[in-house]
């Protein structure tokens, strides 16, 4: 899912209902928390429960604060009553200080997961390990212990001192940094050469599972990326913090990827995964993306994508699979340097078999953004992160010689040969096409290396923030002149997104 939003407790709201938390539990050190993913902005979730992708014939499914205060050890049978926040105490970042979750739906434990009187934080966290669905627990002063499940999120207690709040994971245990790279090159491998298939489908038939990403070891082979390059409100979190912040977690039950708190001015916590591993385009791969919820609203800009990251951008070509910000419909575009265009005439055969279809086409690929040349867009099916959200099941891309093909699975149409991990794609239905992209075999040479898959969630930036005014979600926050000003990127103390997003 990318999940919904929900108010913040009142104090006493949260003190009358303390009995209603649930977690999960375990040893050790809480860093390898390496198969949970979440991201969440303020209260809105985003998670993949399976990533897919099938390549050539050989395919792939793919489916604050840290101070001493803020962080506690696995210490068995401690009274934690005399001694609550653990100043001083060892740490191997697994539990924490001041911090407890809270369901998606409001609620402060599972219904199973209601409070029981124990004498330490880490008996409760032993109960969440004895507990069906508990993935996190939130241990407080009195001795309440509450248990939540994996698509709760983290939130920080900022009430009196006479009480206190420690949480942490059904099991502590260590992670790595993340994976090594094997990345197929760019370099030394044949152009890429446009060719046409036959009718409006690829040129495969048959693909075959290559690599996948799901439930408890979701996050095992992606790399958590740091850097930002949209100007945006976002801080990219290393994979040890993103899972000691509870912006990921996986379980059995799917992923999660959420946006967190406010760490810098200006600045909140977020994710940015690449795939340790590229796929060849021209040998054509299909990559799949099953979801229960994805993130919108105003200031959210959420990102499934894919791009070659060897070369400079955008030389090595990027995919646009599933990206929208604010109240903005998504769109399907292909970014590359060369002189690359659609063939129309086919397009313009196989969109007549498409229902809904918005009919703006910018045929060339070629990409600029200094002289407004934004990369290839087909007529296609537009929708907004909402709709998305609200219309759970699979996301799928294909990509060969012969061009590109999005579609859009409902949940309960997922087909079986998808389910069996052998997709046939050309055997699937129209009413899932969501856009498809036929190359011009005379002009499409060499416009795309092999491609990493990317999901993240960047807030503001050049796209949310700087079209901040044409949102009608966005001017309702009452974020608006002359209070601030909208598009003011480049100054985030006085841009209407970054701040109300701060």
């Amino acid at each position: 899912p990318w999940s919904a939003a929900m108010p913040r407790p009142t104090e006493q709201e949260l003190l009358e209902n303390q009995a209603e938390l649930l977690a999960e539990a375990g040893s050790d050190s809480c860093d390898d928390f390496s198969q949970r993913s979440a991201q969440r902005v303020s209260s809105r979730v985003l998670a993949g429960a399976a990533v897919l992708a099938a390549v050539g014939c050989a395919g792939i499914l793919l489916m604050g604060r840290t101070s001493s205060e803020d962080e506690l050890d696995v210490a068995p049978n401690v009274d934690f009553t005399d001694y609550f926040d653990l100043t001083g105490m060892g740490t191997k970042k697994c539990y924490k200080n001041k911090t407890y979750f809270v369901e998606l739906s409001g609620q402060f434990a599972l219904p199973h997961g209601m409070e029981t009187k124990l004498s330490s934080a880490y008996e409760c966290q032993q109960r969440c390990a004895q507990t069906y669905l508990c993935e996190h627990f939130s241990f407080w002063l009195h001795g309440g212990c509450l248990l939540t499940s994996y698509s709760a999120y983290p939130r920080l207690y900022d009430g009196p001192d006479t009480n206190g709040v420690i949480s942490g994971p059904r099991e502590c245990k260590e992670i790595n940094d993340g994976p090594t790279e094997v990345l197929a090159s760019a370099l030394n491998i044949p152009p890429f050469v446009a060719r046409e298939a036959e009718g409006c489908n690829s040129l495969h038939d048959e693909f075959e599972l290559a690599w996948r990403a799901q439930g408890e070891t979701f996050f095992d082979d992606w790399q958590f990326i740091n850097k930002s390059e949209t100007r945006g409100a976002e801080w990219y979190l290393n994979k040890t913090e993103a899972f000691y912040q509870g912006a990921v977690t996986a379980s059995k039950a799917g992923a999660i990827v959420r946006v967190g708190e406010q760490v810098h001015p200006f600045k909140r916590r977020s994710i940015m995964l690449h795939s340790a591993q590229a796929w060849r385009p021209d040998a054509g791969f299909i990559v799949v993306m099953k979801y229960k919820h994805v993130p919108y609203g105003p200031g959210i800009w959420p990102a499934f994508w894919l791009l070659n990251s060897d070369v400079k951008w955008p030389n090595g070509g990027e995919l646009d699979v599933l990206e929208y910000a604010n109240d903005d419909t998504a769109k399907v575009t292909f970014h590359t340097d060369s002189n690359c265009s659609l063939n129309v005439k086919k397009l313009k055969e196989c969109a007549a078999k498409m229902n809904d279809l918005n009919p703006k086409m910018i045929t060339s690929c070629y990409t600029n953004y200094s002289g407004n040349d934004l990369g290839c867009m087909p007529p296609q099916v537009r929708k907004t992160g909402e709709w998305f959200s609200k219309n759970p099941g699979a996301i799928a891309l294909v990509w060969d010689a012969s061009g590109i093909t999005s579609f859009h699975i409902p949940e309960a149409e997922i087909p079986s040969d998808l389910e069996s991990d052998t997709p046939k794609p050309n055997t699937w239905k129209d009413s899932w096409r969501m856009a498809f992209m036929p190359f011009d075999e005379k002009s499409c040479v060499d416009i795309a290396k092999p491609q990493e898959i990317v999901l993240n969630i960047a807030l503001c930036g050049d796209w949310a923030g700087n079209t901040w005014w044409n949102c009608m979600e966005c001017r309702a926050t009452g974020f608006v002149p002359n209070y601030c000003i909208p598009g003011h990127v480049t100054e985030p103390a006085t841009d209407c997104c970054t701040i109300y997003m701060s």
